[in-house]
């Protein structure tokens, strides 16, 4: 299964039988059968047909529009699952302060067990580690034994906060210097490497969201992330133990192997002061779902006990983890973390 990315400004997507079809000024430019299409995201301006949208939705393939430079701006889905018992357990669970909070201990434990994996790994990976990147990854260590001592939320969201802190310190000696990267900043991002992490982001909530809706959940009720309109703070929390593996690493191979340069970066304006063009962004589409692709060993990736699976059947194992938690099924929910 395949997502589409369409990002040619003016382009009409269609449907023909059972493709979906993208066209300009007429001209064909890609077509993809609808058997293998898993859902579409649409930058900018591009147009779909009425006959389109209604067999998309009909196949229960999503379509999700997003601004030029990639921010999020809504997403047409089919009918909803009525997994009505499990919602009602994740509204019980979130009334409970105390297995909340072990829920979001979990979800940032994740996290940064997977940033201190991803420093030892890069400075193992290289003749002269930085000394940076080997410092903050002996660092993480201590904030994570903080994590489960922690007796409120707001405990927990200070340790998230100065842990990733520590980690963006050392992620930065990892990255050239020609790319202008002094740390993590969201809104706007000033520089091509924090509108590169934005982007990845972006895209990572897309594919989870879609799991934590095939699971069954509500996506707007989570346990770390605060509960704010139009937010899927689940989707959010259960993206933190991914966002390493396969946004983080993909920036630092992309800034250091060539694939990205400079170049596919411009400046823009006061909104947007740092602009990917379209070479840039077809390359990072690429590197993103081959990334999505990869095989890692799950704990319950085969039948009978750890198996290899696609990172996409990863984030699907872990929110049928979270749910069996939820239930009851199980008592701890174990974060995905690197081997």
């Amino acid at each position: 299964m395949a997502t589409l990315y369409v990002i040619e400004q003016g382009a009409e997507i269609g449907c023909n039988g059972e493709r979906i079809e993208v066209r300009r000024e007429g001209a064909l430019i890609g077509s993809v059968p609808l058997v293998k299409l898993e859902d579409i995201i649409i930058f900018g301006n591009a147009g779909i047909s009425t006959p389109a949208l209604k067999r998309l939705l009909d196949r229960g393939i999503e379509v999700t529009f997003m601004t030029i430079d990639g921010r999020y701006q809504g997403r047409l889905i089919g009918q909803t699952t009525a997994h009505v018992a499990l919602r009602q357990a994740q509204y019980a669970c979130a009334a409970d302060q105390a297995r909340a909070l072990t829920l979001a201990q979990a979800f940032v434990e994740g996290k940064l067990r997977n940033q201190r994996a991803l420093l030892q790994r890069f400075s193992r990976n290289r003749a002269d580690p930085p000394a940076e990147a080997r410092a903050a990854a002996d660092d993480l260590d201590a904030y994570i034994r903080r994590v489960n001592r922690t007796t409120r939320l707001s405990a927990l969201l200070g340790v998230e906060g100065s842990a990733t802190a520590r980690y963006f310190a050392g992620l930065r000696s990892l990255i050239g210097a020609e790319w202008n990267f002094s740390g993590r900043q969201r809104r706007p991002p000033p520089d091509p490497v924090n509108l590169l992490l934005s982007f990845g982001y972006t895209l990572l909530a897309h594919k989870v969201l879609g799991a934590v809706q095939v699971a069954g959940f509500d996506p707007f009720l989570g346990y770390l992330h605060s509960l704010d309109y139009g937010r899927p703070s689940l989707a959010l929390d259960l993206m933190e133990e991914f966002r390493p593996l396969l946004v983080d690493s993909l920036v630092v191979r992309l800034c250091n192997d060539g694939r990205l340069r400079p170049e596919h970066f411009h400046a823009g304006d006061e909104e947007r002061p740092v602009v990917i063009n379209d070479e840039g962004k077809r390359i990072f589409l690429a590197a993103f779902e081959e990334r999505m692709r990869t095989e890692a060993t799950h704990p319950e990736g085969a039948d009978s006990g750890p198996g290899k699976v696609p990172y996409t059947r990863c984030i699907i194992l872990q929110a049928r983890r979270l749910a069996r938690v939820i239930r009851g099924e199980r008592e701890r929910y174990e974060p995905f973390t690197a081997r």
